[in-house]
């Protein structure tokens, strides 16, 4: 992924491109946009614009209005995100973020118990 921080609003674009599957053109983001935040036509066009310059996302030219594309997948900016967080927030630890997530009540039992699962094929069932 682009070594280039993506704003909060800058995710929002993004996160309609990648659930929408599909290039859309500006004004398809915009009509989006305008329905779910209160950002004005500018706005929306800096954001997209923004994006397109730090590589995040490219224009097609098809028909004679670009549609905008995802060159960075939802699980590459995760992927890509995680480390960043996890220094900034819980000091590099992820046993830190799975704790404060347990005590803050946002894993229920059986998303604890899936997780158990997850962990005893990744690390190959040693431990329970």
């Amino acid at each position: 992924m682009t070594d280039k921080t993506i704003s909060n609003a800058e995710l929002e674009v993004m996160r309609l491109l990648w659930r929408e599957g599909r290039a859309m053109t500006l004004a398809e983001l915009r009509g989006e946009l305008l329905r779910t935040t209160k950002w004005n036509h500018s706005t929306i066009k800096t954001l997209v614009f923004r994006l397109r310059d730090k590589g995040v996302i490219a224009p097609l030219d098809k028909y004679g209005a670009a549609q905008y594309s995802p060159l960075v997948s939802e699980g590459e900016y995760i992927r890509a995100e995680v480390p960043t967080f996890l220094d900034r927030v819980f000091d590099g630890s992820a046993k830190k973020l799975a704790a404060a997530l347990c005590e803050n009540g946002e894993l229920s039992e059986s998303d604890i118990d899936e997780l158990k699962a997850y962990f005893k094929v990744k690390g190959g069932g040693e431990n329970d």
